[in-house]
């Protein structure tokens, strides 16, 4: 088995060992991480459900609650009944007869479901079912138009635009509030109401339901359902995004379902007042002909006593000859009155009032007042005077209108005379027809007296069985009326709240588990000292990269937070191989770019500018790279080189831009790398390098790739095994603890490279100056 089969046997124990238990320290460190994550949940989480309580029309519901109470009938064998399922039948029936589609037309019937009318909204449209901005009456001209939208545009106060789609062509109108606008599918007049707010906006619609379509939506919504089978009630339930229209349907359910009830106890009774009813049609139609015969009969005779009649004709003869008298004797006095008036110097005149008319009498007076008047002022003026002729003239206008007035009841009197004169004729007429007529009014009497009597025998027969329906109970009782939803049934939001941290909390825990089974990638020096006994050097900061190779960084930023991580591990290792005159330091990783040959060269660098003498050797014979660290292109001579006896080692060593600083090449790829480290002539390459340097730094292939690097090791004061941050494996500390158990390397030392900052705890002093850097 090689090195790379057994470190994914140690992967896979590793899986299994950190399966048994709950690595606490794993999880506080994937949940630190996570806290962004999760915040973002949370946040996404309440704002969608702030998004959906914004633009989730609200739903209402409205219900009530029926009782029915079943006649109690003893079974005649005696045998008991099952009286649950009983009421279950009870209700079941009931229920049935709610939900069936005669029961829901009776109910568009009752509820003006026609037409909807709707406002526009940014997203969301919102019925107006009390009080809408305009009312439509229409007519519709072709079915086509059921169940389609039809825009209306507010232009003003007294103008509007009606637009719909059919199919592919879309119709649009014109038209003026209060007119009829007419196209090929509908004829309407829209009415602007009181309730228009012009800031409501201007684009609504409605939309004219068929039947069948409305019958389908109080389906859709309605539910009846069972209480409580003991009590015999039951439950009516109605939801709508308008909660007054959720409200109205369930009270006219409850209405109509109540009338119902009562109308099918009372079917016997109301058949028998149906043909009373009919009877007492034809009955009241026949005593409506004899009343309007005895109505025109005392119409034409004025009378329905005929013996009386005769005396009240003479009378009326009698009364006629004294009023003719009565009014020949006042055309005689207003005749008299007339020469009165005619002769000069006028006479005082003498007022009548039970001759003259009250007007006519203030006129005389009037006159006989100007006539003294104008007497007196003869005796005192001449008749050419103006004085005389003014009071004249008055005289002469009054005169001219009692004339006038005199002329105009002469016509009259002379006009009742001939009146008179014709009643007189059409009595004596009468007089002679009456006897005949006296014979038709008595056998007409006597029909309608049996009319009447069978007519008062039939309403006492209706009025009884009125009485029984009156006196009838139905068998239902409503015990909660329609109630008027106030609060809608969704979305409610303390659900949605409760609901959005609920499944936040669980989405959390659920990205933390999932984040901490796949979590397998190194992060922190806790996580290190909790899994491994190794030594810990230290940490390096991330650092960026400028090139794909490892780069020797210290010299020019001998400030920068990198240099002084690098330093700190410096002086650890100066305490952990303290007496010795020349230290062998190996650098190993479990595989590549984790950055060994990174720290190999900087390491190497702040001990050569510390003053010792440091020789980098890169043993990565596979994929050397210290060459490139140092930007030396030339790598034909170097480790391989030396270990096959083809170049000295003096020869083989490259000086680099930093002073102290040396190092030896990999030198060509050798097709057996592990077998030249077994060979002698390695030893006497790390002895010869102890007498000449200071440090002797070794540049090792990673130990999970090959055998190489445990090789190296062996010949190292100090193994330092690099691991690089979120990207190194957690199991790759179990490649540690195998080393340590297995090799004895009890010094074996580690270092975390690549940690960002927040991780280190150490930045004094550096700020903004420091640069950041990524092996």
């Amino acid at each position: 088995m090689n090195s790379l089969e057994r470190n994914i046997g140690l992967d896979n124990d590793y899986e299994i060992q950190s399966g048994q238990q709950i690595d606490w320290l794993k999880l506080k460190l994937v949940a630190k991480k996570s806290l962004i994550w999760v915040g973002l949940i949370f946040l996404t989480s309440f704002a969608i459900a702030i998004l959906y309580l914004r633009y989730t029309k609200p739903m209402y519901e409205s219900s009530s609650e029926i009782k029915l109470d079943q006649e109690d009938r003893s079974n005649v064998l005696g045998l008991p009944q099952f009286e649950q399922n009983n009421n279950l039948g009870l209700l079941s029936s009931e229920m049935e007869l709610i939900q069936s589609r005669l029961f829901f037309s009776k109910v568009i019937e009752s509820v003006n479901l026609n037409p909807q009318y709707f406002t526009y909204g940014n997203i969301l449209v919102d019925e107006k079912f009390l009080n809408p901005p305009f009312t439509v009456d229409y007519k519709v001209l072709n079915i086509n138009i059921y169940d389609h939208p039809i825009d209306l545009t507010i232009k003003n106060k007294k103008e509007f635009e009606l637009s719909y789609k059919l199919g592919n062509k879309t119709y649009s109108v014109a038209g003026n509030f209060q007119d009829s606008v007419k196209t090929e599918h509908l004829q309407c007049i829209v009415h602007l109401n009181k309730s228009y707010d012009e800031s409501s906006g201007s684009e609504f619609y409605f939309r004219i339901n068929s039947k069948e379509e409305l019958i389908n939506y109080i389906e859709n919504n309605l539910t009846v359902e069972p209480l409580n089978l003991q009590a015999n009630t039951f439950k009516i339930s109605f939801k709508d995004h308008n909660f007054n229209k959720a409200h109205a349907l369930v009270s006219a359910i409850d209405t109509l379902y109540y009338n119902y009830s009562l109308q099918e106890k009372t079917r016997a009774n109301r058949s028998k007042i149906e043909y009373l009813n009919d009877q007492l049609r034809e009955t009241e139609k026949k005593l409506d002909d004899f009343e309007d015969y005895f109505e025109e009969f005392t119409i034409d005779n004025q009378t329905v006593n005929l013996d009386e009649d005769v005396k009240r004709v003479i009378e009326a003869i009698n009364s006629l000859d004294s009023q003719k008298i009565n009014i020949n004797n006042r055309i005689e006095e207003i005749s008299l009155l007339q020469r009165k008036l005619s002769s000069v110097p006028y006479e005082n005149l003498t007022p009548k009032s039970d001759v003259f008319p009250p007007y006519l009498n203030k006129s005389i007076e009037e006159f006989n007042l100007l006539n003294n008047d104008l007497q007196k002022l003869g005796l005192s003026y001449k008749e050419n005077t103006y004085t005389y002729q003014a009071r004249q003239k008055e005289v002469e206008l009054l005169k001219g209108d009692i004339l006038t007035d005199i002329n105009e009841i002469k016509a009259e009197l002379y006009e009742k005379l001939r009146d008179l004169a014709s009643e007189k004729n059409k009595l004596r007429n009468q007089l002679v027809k009456l006897p005949s007529k006296s014979t038709e009014y008595n056998k007409s009497k006597r029909y309608y007296e049996l009319y009447e009597e069978m007519y008062l025998t039939l309403m006492q027969s209706k009025n009884e069985f009125e009485i029984a329906i009156a006196g009838s109970v139905t068998k239902i009782k409503i015990l909660s009326p329609a109630s008027l939803p106030k609060n809608p049934i969704y979305p409610i939001p303390v659900i949605a709240y409760a609901s959005a941290g609920l499944i936040s909390i669980v989405l959390s825990f659920l990205f933390i588990g999932i984040n901490y089974l796949l979590h397998n990638k190194l992060q922190s020096l806790k996580e290190i000292e909790h899994l491994t006994k190794a030594i810990i050097l230290g940490s390096i900061p991330k650092h960026k990269l400028n090139k794909t190779f490892a780069q020797v960084v210290v010299n020019n930023h001998p400030k920068s937070a990198v240099s002084e991580a690098l330093r700190s591990i410096r002086t650890n290792i100066e305490f952990m191989v303290p007496d010795q005159e020349s230290k062998v330091l190996s650098v190993t990783s479990t595989i590549g770019s984790e950055g060994k040959t990174f720290v190999s060269t900087n390491l190497g660098a702040l001990m050569a500018m510390a003053g010792k003498k440091t020789i980098v050797v890169d043993l990565d014979l596979r994929k050397p790279k210290i060459h490139l660290a140092f930007e030396h292109e030339d790598n034909t001579n170097g480790v391989s080189s030396i270990l096959i006896n083809k170049a000295k080692v003096d020869k083989c060593i490259v000086n680099s831009n930093v002073q102290n600083l040396d190092f030896i090449n990999a030198g060509p790829i050798p097709p057996n790398p592990s077998e030249l480290i077994l060979r002698k002539e390695f030893d006497s390459l790390i002895e010869h390098l102890k007498e000449k340097y200071d440090v002797v730094i070794l540049d090792t292939p990673p130990v999970g790739l090959v055998t190489d690097g445990l090789l190296a090791m062996q010949k190292a004061d100090l193994p330092i095994y690099i691991l690089r941050a979120d990207f190194s494996k957690r199991s790759f500390v179990q490649n540690i603890n195998r080393i340590l158990n297995t090799n004895k390397f009890n010094n074996l030392s580690v270092i975390l490279n690549a940690i960002t900052t927040s991780e280190t705890g150490y930045g004094y002093g550096y700020g903004k100056k420091s640069h950041y850097y990524e092996s």
